[in-house]
């Protein structure tokens, strides 16, 4: 997608910055405790704590549960109306009217102007935040009547100061010979900063993919000596250089990009959504494409992304996410979703990322993705320092 004009880039930067304030005030209005709805008891350890309704029991949970799968993935919040947890079934149900907003404003968009390189940016992101507010409140509005009294798990409220990994990734791609890859990655925090490493190297063809980033945390999780966090909501903006090198077949990808992406948990959002998670964020990349015969090309691109999850375990071990994502960028091994007809590559790829914690120390992570290629990644977690 083309970010060529200057009012492509100002687009991009203006919804950008909407989000980020939309999700900071979000986070502003979270820090006071989760307002309870009218069937939630008064909780008797501390008044400050988020209220958290007792679970239905009988023919109503079952009710409940079945609205959140009919009529729910059409009108998000069913189930929690059929529940009696009104005041959250408002906010989903509100969360995919200005997300069916967004996707036919993005789509509408796109049709007018012929998909032209000069304002299809703004319309992807649009297209993106709009499915991000049909999908998340959906599996929303299931994970509060399925999650047990409490959540599935509580978020790190402390991170450490360096995490590392070592894995394995297998790549199916038709048009490549490389399948397998070594994977390792380092994470190195200091205060609001994070500074990351991470590469695919293949086994099996002379293909390596190396990145390097560093981040800034405007809140959130941080390692000891900063604030203790209140929950595991966060806003991160990063910066990246990759260099993808495909040497048996004579050329290669750099990559410099910029991406705002947020966290924010949902108990924000109602009681019966603790432990569960929402992710959005949007970025723009400049690739410059270099071949044997020293032409040089440049391309821009979106990488707006977001994702729905939980945490598992609120103590002790095991311990750790999982998440279910959506990621617009083409530049990885994943690239875009193939589909049959016309549109197969334009949208990206859709994937499934956890990682568990069996001690402080050692954990494992794994992420599968599908779109034009199928990638599945598995790794050996270290960590020191941090409050699991």
């Amino acid at each position: 997608m083309s970010l060529s004009s200057p009012f492509a880039r100002r687009a991009v930067f203006s919804t950008v910055l909407l989000a980020a304030s939309n999700l900071s005030s979000a986070t502003a209005f979270g820090a006071e405790p989760a307002q309870p709805d009218s069937s939630c008891p008064k909780p008797s350890k501390s008044p400050d704590a988020p209220c958290v309704p007792d679970k239905l029991s009988g023919p109503r949970r079952a009710l409940s549960v079945t609205a959140s799968f009919i009529p729910g993935l059409v009108v998000h919040g069913s189930g929690h109306f059929v529940a009696g947890q009104t005041r959250t079934g408002f906010v989903l149900l509100g969360a995919e009217g200005v997300g069916l907003g967004l996707a036919i404003g993005g789509l509408a968009g796109t049709a007018a102007t012929g998909a032209t390189r000069r304002f299809i940016a703004p319309m992807v992101l649009g297209l993106v935040a709009g499915g991000a507010l049909l999908v998340i409140p959906a599996l929303a509005d299931i994970y509060g009547l399925l999650a047990p009294k409490g959540g599935t798990g509580s978020p790190p409220k402390v991170m450490p100061w360096i995490e590392t990994q070592l894995g394995i990734a297998y790549v199916y791609d038709p048009n490549f010979a490389y399948r397998f890859f070594l994977t390792p990655g380092v994470d190195f925090r200091a205060r609001s900063f994070r500074f990351s490493a991470s590469g695919f190297y293949a086994l099996d063809d002379t293909n390596s993919r190396s990145r390097a980033a560093m981040a800034y945390r405007f809140f959130g999780p941080g390692p000891r000596g900063m604030p203790v966090a209140n929950d595991g909501s966060f806003l991160d903006l990063e910066f990246a250089l990759t260099h993808h090198d495909y040497a048996s077949n004579d050329f290669s990808v750099t990559t410099g990009e910029l991406n705002l992406s947020g966290r924010l948990d949902l108990v924000r959002v109602g009681p019966t959504l603790k432990g569960s998670f929402a992710e959005l964020g949007f970025g723009i990349a400049y690739a410059a494409h270099s071949y044997a015969n020293l032409d040089t090309e440049v391309s821009d691109l979106l990488t707006p992304r977001f994702a729905f999850g939980m945490y598992l375990g609120h103590s002790g071990y095991p311990r750790g996410e999982i998440s279910a994502y959506y990621d617009h960028r083409h530049d990885g091994f994943a690239g875009g979703l193939k589909t049959r007809g016309l549109g197969s590559g334009i949208a990206g790829h859709f994937g499934l990322a956890g990682r568990i914690y069996a001690s402080p120390q050692w954990g494992f992570a794994f992420d599968a993705t599908a779109g034009s290629a199928f990638v599945g990644q598995a790794s050996l977690l270290f960590r020191s320092g941090g409050n699991p």
